[in-house]
Order: C-alpha cells, then structure tokens, then sequence
C-alpha cells in the first residue's frame, strides 16, 4: 500500500492567507486533499506589522485546512512577496577534480554554492537559488552538466533576496501559530510552478500575481528564471479607489469590486448598482459602468509599472507565450484583456492545474501562489516526480537551511 507524504503551502498574503495540503507520493502529480482560508490581520504589503495578529490568522486558516483535509498540520511551508523582496543574478566556478573529470550532483552543489558568495547589503537573506545555465569548459548554455566531463564547471544563477527581519518575522509567527516552517519561497515563482506549462517557461512568459498588497513577477526564458521582482501596488489599491470614489467603506467596496467589477470600461454593462447610505439617508444608486470607470485606471497604472520594472532588463521583450496573472486580482472580469492592451502580448488567466485530487476545491487564481508552495517543497526534497524543472529540484533543498537556522 503506497504511504501517504503530506506537505501544507501557506499564501501569507495581504488580504487573505490561504493554506493548501496536498499528498506528494511518488505520482506524476500531487494530489489536493484540502484547503482553509481566513481574512489576514497584522499583515500589510506582505510583511508583518502585528505579531499576534498574523499569527492568529495563520492558525485560522491552518485550523480551516485541517478540517478540509482531516489532517492535523505541524509544519508548513510559506509565500512570501514584498517590495523588500529583490532578484539579482551571480555566476560561479569551481574546478571538477574528481577523477575523470565527471560531474557529479556533489559538483553542482558546490558550483551553485559558489554562485551565492556574493556580497549581500546588511540585512538580506537569500530565500531562492534559481540556476539558469551550466558551463563546463568554456561550453555555454547547458542545463544539466550531471555525467559530463570537464575540468572547469560554471554556474549562472537568479537569486531570490529578502528583507532579513521580514523572513525571522514570518518564521516567528509562524512558530506562534502553534507551526513549524519547512521553507519560504516567492509568491510570484510558487503561483509559476502551479499553473504554467514548460513549454510556456521555454518560449518566454511573465507571471503578474496580482496581490492585495503588492503585485509580484516572475518572468521565465529558455525555460529558467530570468527576473523577479514586486511593486507596490495591489488589488487592495483598487478598493481604496473604489470606496473613494463611490463613497462607501472599505467592506462595501471590496464586495463591489468583487462581485460587480470590471477592468475595462468600455465593456462594462449599464446596470445600476445599489450603494449604502449612513445616518438613515436612502440609499444611493451608481452603476457598473461607473465601477469599472473607476477600476480601469488604476489595474492599467499597476500594468504599467510592471512594464516599466521589465525594461530594465534584457528579456522585456522576450517574453512570446505572453503574460498569465495569478492572485485574487486576477478573479477580476476582463482583467486578461487590459493586460493584453498594456504589455501588448496575449494573457490568460493561471489556475493551479498542475495537481490532481479535490482541484475544485483550488481552481482559483488566488490559490496558485499556495498550491505552488506545496510543489516547490516537494520538489526541492525530491518526495515527488512532478512536471517541474530539475535544476530547481537540485538546488532549493540548501535554502531550507536558512529556515532551519531561525528556528
């Protein structure tokens, strides 16, 4: 009888905190068993500002999973995302002096070690090590060098960094909740393991994961991490533009933007839309045309500054499989078509397919960043043969070390 391998992704976000429990058998996929969530308080833009706050969400919303997936959690593994969240890119060498000159998977741990001494700024902690391509002997553009022979081995990495206090504050909270952490991982590249396909890594894709509070990117090319980064604009942004606009609270503009929003105003029907009133007055009448007059400006204005972040790199226009939004802002109606106006590439919206079991419970893109935290876990300890890239199997294991060191 096979054995059961349970691992738990906790979306520490903005808005919400999501938590997903998945079996990571020996099987091409993993299986959903159950998933919680619960409104997060204590957190803001992605990082801890109430200790006790956040950890009460957390342990509501793994308390919520638990009944889900008639399991009990101990440990689980956390997205994060964040202005404080930077990606920068290294290389490495090392001489291969093992007899014969082959490499090896030792070899690879230690060139990929030597990709990440570098000279961090005071304060940061490396939370990812993506490689990118392998060179032995001078040969470029190799992905996996294991059974070659050579005598110089190089590496050419992306490096995931964050703010060193945000990470020891989501251990800590973590740890209050009653939990343990396996590891952190980025929002924006765990909603990319769940929800693109590899052909779409090998051409060229920018996943947007639209969050409450910050929105993340992640942008593959030849099928490896190019760039990574976050602004600090979210679909939090919108309700405030909302409330504002249409003069009511906070509560009354997120269920609006939620369940009569749309992104592009020239598609908006005329239907009115009731708002509420304090003091005793009636109630007001708007409509959704009105409310999406309202949403377009500012969905285009986070569009723009993800635009913006990538023509500082050399892949803004490398990018041919298009863009695919994840996160809660992608539930937004006819978002996919303004983003396809702005970047001027197609876009379609990510769900987190690349699991079986209870998807129902997930098929949702404000689940991909936590689905995805259960993949990358599983693929860095190697429980499970998922349609992931090797590279990122081989070398995530070692981030688990900077967890490990807090706790």
């Amino acid at each position: 009888m096979r054995k059961s391998e349970i691992l738990v992704g906790l979306d520490l976000g903005t808005s919400r905190i999501k938590v997903v429990v998945a079996d990571v058998s020996e099987r091409d996929l993993a299986e959903i068993l159950g998933s919680g969530e619960s409104p997060s308080e204590g957190v803001e833009a992605g990082v801890i500002v109430n200790m006790e706050k956040a950890a009460s969400s957390i342990r509501r919303a793994v308390e919520a999973a638990e009944k889900s997936a008639d399991v009990e959690i101990g440990r689980v593994s956390v997205s994060i995302d964040g202005e404080h969240v930077k990606g920068i890119d290294s290389r490495g060498v090392i001489a291969v002096s093992r007899s014969g000159g082959e490499i090896t998977g030792s070899e690879i741990d230690t060139v990929m070690d030597a990709a990440k001494t570098l000279a961090l700024p005071v304060g940061r902690a490396i939370i990812d090590v993506l490689p990118q391509e392998f060179f032995v002997d001078g040969q470029r553009g190799i992905r996996d060098p294991v059974g070659m022979s050579g005598v110089r081995l190089g590496s050419r990495v992306h490096i995931v960094t964050a703010s060193q206090q945000a990470v020891d504050n989501v251990v800590r909270a973590v740890r209050r909740a009653g939990l343990r952490t396996d590891r952190i991982t980025l929002k924006s590249l765990a909603a990319s393991l769940a929800s693109l396909s590899p052909d779409e890594k090998e051409l060229g894709v920018l996943v947007v994961n639209l969050g409450a509070g910050t929105t993340g990117l992640t942008l593959y090319h030849a099928g490896a991490v190019r760039h990574t980064a976050a602004v600090g604009w979210g679909a939090s942004s919108i309700t405030n533009d909302i409330a504002v606009g249409l003069r009511v609270p906070l509560s009354r503009g997120e269920r609006l933007k939620r369940s009569e929003g749309c992104a592009l105003a020239s598609e908006a029907p005329d239907d009115p839309i009731e708002l509420p009133t304090v003091g005793g007055r009636p109630p007001r009448e708007s409509s959704r045309q009105m409310l999406a007059a309202i949403i377009e400006p500012r969905v285009r204005e986070i569009f723009e500054l993800a635009v913006n972040e990538l023509r500082s790199t050399e892949y803004s226009s490398r990018v041919p499989a298009g863009v695919v939004l994840t996160g809660g802002g992608a539930r937004l109606e006819r978002v996919s078509e303004v983003a396809e106006q702005v970047f001027g590439s197609s876009a379609r919206i990510g769900l987190p397919d690349r699991v079986s079991g209870s998807f129902d419970a997930v098929a949702d893109p404000a689940y991909a960043a936590a689905v995805g935290t259960v993949l990358s876990t599983a693929t860095a300890s190697g429980r499970a043969r998922f349609r992931a890239d090797r590279p990122l199997a081989q070398t995530v294991q070692r981030v688990k070390q900077l967890v490990d060191r807090l706790l």
